[in-house]
C-alpha cells in the first residue's frame, strides 16, 4: 500500500470531476442538513464547491483559525486567507456547536478514512466535535479502496460525490 505522502501526490494529479449535482444527492443533502447547524469550508481553486447546494439549515459556518488555533465561525463575507492559506470571513463571530461537517479532502476510501493535506489540522477540530456528523465531500476519481489511518484520524460518517451519497458503516 502506499505511503499517505505518496497518495498525497498521486491523488493532486488527478483532476476533480467538474459536474452537475444529481438532483438525488441535492435532495438527500438538503433534508439531512434541514434546521441542522453545518460547518462548510470555503472550496480552494482544487476543492469541490458544494455551498451553492446547501439550502434548508438553521446556521452555516466555516472553520477559520483565531489565536492560532481552528475554530468555527459564522459563514459571512467578506473573506480573507489565514495562516494556512484558507478564506475565512474577516469578522469572525465563533460558534462552539456544530450538527454537520462538511469536510473536503485529497481523498477518501470506502471506510470513511479521509486523506487531508497532512498538517491534521481537520482531524483536531472533528476530535473536539465527535457528536457530530462527518460528510466527506469528494468525487468518483477520488475515492479509493484503502488510504492508510493512524491513531488520530477521524472516519466519515458517509461520501458525497456528484451522483452518489455513500453511509459508511462504522
Amino acid at each position: 500500500m502506499l505511503k499517505k505522502i505518496d497518495l498525497r501526490e498521486k491523488l493532486k494529479n488527478i483532476s476533480l470531476v467538474d459536474a452537475e449535482y444529481s438532483k438525488t444527492v441535492v435532495n438527500r443533502l438538503q433534508n439531512l442538513i434541514k434546521d441542522k447547524i453545518v460547518c462548510t469550508y470555503i472550496p480552494l481553486e482544487n476543492e469541490i464547491n458544494i455551498n451553492m447546494h446547501l439550502k434548508g439549515q438553521s446556521e452555516l459556518s466555516t472553520t477559520c483559525i483565531k489565536d492560532g488555533e481552528i475554530k468555527i465561525c459564522i459563514y459571512e463575507e467578506p473573506f480573507e486567507k489565514n495562516s494556512f492559506n484558507v478564506y475565512q470571513p474577516i469578522n469572525l463571530k465563533i460558534i462552539d456547536k456544530v450538527d454537520i461537517f462538511l469536510v473536503p479532502g485529497v481523498g477518501f476510501d470506502k471506510k470513511g478514512t479521509r486523506l487531508g493535506k497532512g498538517s491534521g489540522i481537520y482531524d483536531q477540530l472533528l476530535a473536539n466535535h465527535l457528536n457530530s456528523t462527518f460528510i466527506g465531500i469528494t468525487d468518483k476519481n477520488h475515492i479509493l479502496e484503502e488510504i492508510p489511518s493512524e491513531n488520530h484520524d477521524i472516519q466519515m460518517h458517509s461520501l458525497l460525490t456528484h451522483d452518489e451519497f455513500i453511509d459508511i458503516n462504522l
